[in-house]
């Protein structure tokens, strides 16, 4: 399985997916929409649903967040509510795509 490791990655999966396929609070659902780390997995495995959801993907978020925002959250987090610091995008995808952006800067800056 492959590891996720940058922003950028984690852009090129997420960018080209349309908003209206993102949904909260579960991986999957019957509606053919996933969550941030549900499509991650989707394009790593073929499947959304797996154990080491997104790999590397959470812990990448979480080290971010922590570090630039002083917040304890991860990506999922932005997936699934707009209250983590700044992400507050009515949209999914849109909260998605801004904490993405701010990522790649923050690895840029290192």
């Amino acid at each position: 399985m492959k590891e996720i490791t940058t922003f950028k990655q984690i852009k090129e999966i997420i960018e080209p997916i349309p908003a209206d396929k993102f949904c909260k609070d579960e991986y999957e659902n019957n509606k053919g929409q996933s969550c941030f780390l549900g499509h991650i997995q989707k394009h790593i495995s073929g499947n959304a649903s797996g154990n080491n959801s997104g790999v590397g993907v959470r812990e990448l978020t979480r080290v971010f967040i922590e570090e630039v925002h002083n917040v304890r959250a991860d990506g999922t987090n932005v997936n699934n509510v707009n209250t983590v610091n700044g992400y507050n995008e009515p949209e999914i995808k849109d909260r998605l795509m801004h904490m993405i952006e701010d990522g790649i800067k923050w690895e840029e800056s290192k």
